[in-house]
């Protein structure tokens, strides 16, 4: 509908004409545009918006650019300078901290209003009127742009928690390369040990077998373990570019040159309990959180899509030039228009509703999914560390010594003559798989705590004194 207000050039106090259209007009749409300005800055809830935005510029001003200065690493560098180097120059967490600002940036365009409509029309017949020129505004209806900017803010959150999944999955797949390419590290170092001792030993029995003291068999034995050592070490070496390469990428460094061999700080003793670390599990894991803000996100867009069976409002102002009566100067019209949008199609409506509520309860059984999902990976992680951590005191408190003993014992009783020399092979056999499972296990124990991590939402390498546990879940709570 349209409501005009008539004024003549005559009637407007008798102002001139030029002043009407210079200043009253433009008061007039200097007003309507001021106001629309207000309305598309309408608050909403923004509480987490904003503090998802400082975390954003601390972590952007803590974080390196990619241009840097090229890291220098060497026999001292430990795993957390890998973190960090890889934490600032990994293309998978820059892309998930720029998806993560990019989420922030949609919830004022979610709360903005659509474009006005600034038409001109001019009229070929000028009888009645010369041209006119209007201004309009679509106001949503109540609720709509609340609702609007809710789904886009708990979907920025949902960004900024991918974003913490993502560091924290990096940290898992560095630990686990970092760790590995230890434990080769040190697999190669007992090999090169072993194949130094089997040269030595090679050279006793050739001189045993040259006075006659030993049968040739026993020459023949030892070369053939030494052999085989060596095969075996040369086998380490090659991994190591393999490995070298896959570490190198994560921190996205070039991978044709090896990484030297890193020095490692194995963590302090731990006691890890299941319970607790499912109910840290449950309230600190950042997948578990993005799935509980995409739920959310999805109840806001169900109740926006009943919203749609309102009515939305047009508002807007007009001014025409009109010739005037009886041959004297134009006049001006304004007129003030209302309208509203007449949502009839009401399969549409509802097929909308529908469409929304499908997808929440899509939400909700993703979430549930998650939650098994991450349940289960980390009773499997605190087997794995249990697993390791038994298998460390078994090899370095039984194992280990006793299969020294034995192979001292062998050595002494082959020189005696009351043992074959197969007894010597076997005891130096079994002493260096013993010593490599050992720096397995190890390796296994690192891992099994970056999974942890992992799953439940924060490092646990520095975690040495169970209550300092429910210290860092309180900080992490407090944490936006």
């Amino acid at each position: 509908m349209t409501m005009k207000l008539r004024k003549s050039m005559a009637e407007h106090n008798g102002k001139p004409e030029s002043v009407f259209r210079s200043g009253g007009f433009i008061r007039l749409i200097l007003l309507l545009a001021g106001g629309l300005f207000m309305a598309g800055c309408a608050s909403v809830p923004e509480k987490g918006a904003r503090a998802i935005s400082r975390e954003f510029a601390r972590v952007s001003q803590a974080t390196p650019d990619i241009t840097g200065d090229d890291p220098r690493f060497d026999v001292a560098t430990t795993f957390d300078d890998y973190f960090r180097h890889a934490l600032a120059h990994n293309p998978r967490i820059r892309a998930a901290f720029g998806r993560s600002k990019a989420a922030i940036e949609r919830i004022p365009q979610a709360r903005a209003l659509g474009d006005p409509t600034l038409s001109f029309e001019y009229f070929l017949d000028q009888m009645d009127t010369r041209y006119r020129v209007s201004l309009t505004q679509m106001f949503p209806a109540f609720g709509k742009r609340g609702l609007r900017a809710n789904a886009a803010e708990a979907e920025a959150q949902a960004a900024w928690h991918l974003f913490e999944a993502e560091r924290l999955m990096l940290l898992d797949q560095l630990s686990k390369a970092f760790y590995n390419y230890h434990y080769l590290a040190r697999a190669t170092a007992v090999t090169e040990e072993n194949v130094r001792l089997l040269t030595e030993l090679e050279k006793a029995v050739h001189a045993r077998y040259q006075s006659g003291a030993a049968p040739f068999a026993d020459l023949i034995k030892v070369q053939i373990e030494r052999d085989r050592l060596i095969d075996r070490l040369a086998a380490l070496r090659d991994q190591r570019r393999a490995q070298s390469a896959g570490l190198a990428a994560l921190m996205n460094l070039p991978v044709d040159k090896p990484l030297p061999w890193p020095r490692v700080e194995p963590s302090g003793p731990m006691t890890v309990e299941e319970p607790v670390l499912a109910d840290m599990l449950a309230d600190l894991n950042p997948e578990i959180k993005a799935a509980d803000a995409r739920h959310e996100a999805a109840r806001r867009r169900v109740a926006l899509a009943r919203r749609e069976r309102l009515p939305d409002v047009m508002l807007g102002v007009g001014w025409m030039v009109m010739p005037g009566m009886d041959g004297r100067g134009d006049e001006t019209d304004i007129g003030l228009m209302a309208g509203l949008t007449l949502p009839v199609w009401r399969g549409r409506i509802r097929a909308g509703i529908r469409e929304a509520a499908a997808m929440q309860e899509v939400a909700i059984h993703e979430r549930d999914a998650m939650r098994n999902r991450l349940r289960t990976e980390l009773s499997m992680a605190v087997f794995q560390f249990h697993d390791a951590e038994r298998r460390m005191a078994l090899f370095s408190n039984s194992l280990i010594p006793k299969a020294r003993q034995a192979l001292t014992v062998a050595r002494q009783a082959y020189a005696d003559g009351s043992a074959e020399f197969m007894t010597l092979i076997d005891s130096q056999r079994t002493l260096l798989e013993f010593q490599l499972q050992a720096e397995r296990a190890a390796a296994d124990r690192e891992i099994a705590l970056a999974d942890i991590g992992c799953c439940i939402g924060f490092d646990l390498s520095d975690w040495t004194d169970p209550t300092d546990l429910s210290d860092q879940q309180d900080n992490r709570e407090k944490q936006p």
